[in-house]
């Protein structure tokens, strides 16, 4: 299987229990509840009445429900994920609420985004580069985005340690045993994504070569110190490039 295949499988098999899994996920290695990371996010985003957002890896859409009241009847919010199963569940979320003149759910690959240069205000991506050509899906936000639109991103962050052969070689051992007990694809999936695990001064040069600037990397505390921790990145298309890390 390709790298797509092993996502979508491993997502199809997680659609129907996706927010509980992020909710027990996030719990362990951040302290949050998925709904908590979720408005973390957002307010990091500083979104504006009549904005226009992209949402990419937008799983089951929690993100644009809790954007609509916010891009107000002026704005748009769209979310893009390339699991059909993933965006079923989104869209019966989105219509549950009522919400369907507001937000658009959209079916493609991040790498090969369907939409026309300068689209977006915002695009935001909540733990889903580590799955993703992190160069290619920047490449297309940045094509999206309009001049001085914002880009906001929460990754998982990594200490230099690692990229040690040591650690990565017993950090796949750790996740194939945690495989014997889960579904294989998720493992796969998760396994595929170690080296997009990246600390926060490579983010701010793969963010600053993709053509972003005033870059902002926020740490947030893991749980353990050995547990990935969390970044929220913060950044514009164009401009002088800036660290605040």
């Amino acid at each position: 299987m390709t790298g797509s295949d092993v996502i979508i499988e491993a997502f199809t098999e997680l659609a129907p229990c996706y927010e509980e899994t992020m909710d027990r996920e996030l719990g362990e290695f951040l302290g949050l509840s998925y709904k908590e990371f979720v408005d973390r996010l957002i307010e990091a985003a500083s979104i504006k009445e009549g904005d226009v957002v992209l949402d990419v890896a937008t799983g089951t859409a929690l993100i644009p429900l809790r954007l609509a009241d916010k891009v107000g009847a002026r704005g748009r919010v769209v979310g893009l994920d390339i699991t059909p199963a993933m965006l079923q569940h989104g869209r019966e979320n989105v219509e549950a609420t009522g919400l369907s003149s507001c937000i658009s759910l959209v079916c493609a690959s991040a790498m090969v985004m369907p939409f026309v240069e300068g689209d977006f205000d915002v695009v935001m991506c909540g733990f889903g580069m580590h799955h993703l050509d992190v160069h290619r899906a920047l490449s297309e936000v940045r094509r999206v985005l309009k001049m001085g639109g914002k880009l906001i991103i929460a990754a998982a962050g990594v200490s230099a340690f690692w990229r040690s052969f040591l650690w990565i070689a017993l950090l796949k051992v750790l996740l194939i045993g945690y495989g014997l007990t889960q579904k294989g694809a998720r493992v796969q999936a998760e396994v595929e994504a170690i080296p997009n695990f990246r600390t926060a001064d490579e983010w701010h040069t793969i963010l600053s070569d993709s053509g972003f600037a005033k870059i902002e990397i926020i740490k947030s505390q893991a749980r353990r110190p050995w547990y990935p921790y969390a970044l929220t990145m913060r950044a514009v298309a164009g401009g002088d490039s800036k660290a605040h890390c």
